[in-house]
């Protein structure tokens, strides 16, 4: 056992329950006995699960959780919704090309909706007041991107803004008080416009879109439960990257979202992302300094996107990084994908 990971153990042994660092894990299906997987996760030093809805709602696993002391967080998914995209095409959003927002499995929803945000905050308020979680972990709480594929040498120029659909425009335009020419007529050609004349505007308020959403969801948890813990995932870049893309492409404006959670947890998954380990550290650093917030980097345990092997060796180094100061503790992606990997598991 590495250093690191020994002195970790120490400290849980020592330190209350409530202090120690949240070492989590995203699972989505588990098929076996519920006891015997929280016993796993105890011997483990697993202390938090970010689980389905399909989970959360199983009043068997909620129960066997309490009783090993298992914190558990409702992942909540807000604009992917390609089920939804598919009933209703109309709810996509549109990107600055004039294209719908979506590249492969990557489909979004039109953010400026209020018919479809309505459904998703009454949506989260009876989820928590059903099922009553621990957390609620807020997901795809941002603007299109694929960020999944975005890599280190890729041109800030070709990322994709959205939503430029005529909902979108009419609202920014009525929020602002700014006016589109007139003899502008694509879509293409209005968001130029805009993107040039009116880019500081257009980031504010889009960031706006993201930002009170996750107000809303946070607000109607807490409302249920007043003790509910937040955690909203984040697109894995530091301020700077890509001409300051969290917050021109993805919309997510980070000291806002500081203040109405507890938690932010970036997706640094390093190798599918062309990046070293140490990598993840720099993320967690970067988003400390602009938040002072408790920051808690979910890391990759399986192969992903890329051909490339990710041995143990490199999996350590990622969770060495993860759990370095200032970092909250690390989530892991996912138990499906430690399982499956027997050498991972063991490390961990």
């Amino acid at each position: 056992m590495s250093l690191p990971c020994l002195m970790l153990l120490l400290v849980q042994a020592c330190i209350p329950k409530e202090d120690q660092p949240l070492i989590g894990v995203k699972i989505y299906t588990h098929d076996g006995p519920y006891d015997q997987l929280f016993r796993r996760w105890n011997q483990m030093g697993i202390n938090t699960g970010f689980c389905s809805e399909e989970l959360i709602s199983d009043p068997d696993f909620m129960r066997e959780a309490a009783e090993h002391q298992i914190t558990t967080y409702a992942i909540f998914p807000v604009f992917f919704d390609p089920d939804e995209i598919a009933r209703f095409p109309h709810l996509a959003a549109i990107k600055q090309d004039g294209e719908v927002a979506a590249e492969e499995w990557v489909e979004f929803v039109c953010p400026s909706r209020e018919d479809y945000r309505q459904q998703v905050i009454a949506h989260a308020r009876q989820l928590v007041r059903d099922h009553q979680p621990d957390g609620i972990s807020i997901d795809f709480i941002r603007h299109f991107v694929y960020w999944e594929k975005v890599y280190p040498d890729r041109d800030p120029a070709t990322l994709p803004v959205s939503c430029f659909d005529s909902l979108c425009l009419d609202h920014f335009q009525s929020e602002t008080g700014l006016s589109i020419p007139t003899e502008l007529q694509s879509i293409s050609e209005k968001a130029l416009w805009i993107l040039e004349e009116h880019g500081d505007a257009w980031t504010h308020w889009r960031c706006g879109l993201v930002t009170s959403m996750v107000e809303a969801i946070a607000g109607i948890a807490r409302q249920e439960k007043p003790d509910i813990l937040v955690n909203v995932h984040l697109v894995p870049w530091a301020e700077e990257d890509f001409n300051e893309a969290i917050r021109h492409v993805a919309g997510q404006d980070l000291p806002a979202l500081a203040g109405l959670s507890d938690y932010l947890s970036p997706m640094t998954y390093a190798h599918m992302l062309k990046r070293p380990p140490g990598w993840v550290h720099d993320i967690v650093e970067d988003f400390h300094r602009q938040t002072a917030a408790a920051i808690l980097p979910s890391i990759q345990v399986g192969q992903a996107y890329l051909d490339t092997p990710y041995d143990t060796e490199e999996f350590r180094q990622m969770l060495e990084a993860a759990l370095a100061p200032p970092s909250a503790g690390v989530v892991l992606w996912s138990w499906e994908h430690l399982m499956a990997e027997p050498e991972k598991a063991e490390l961990f």
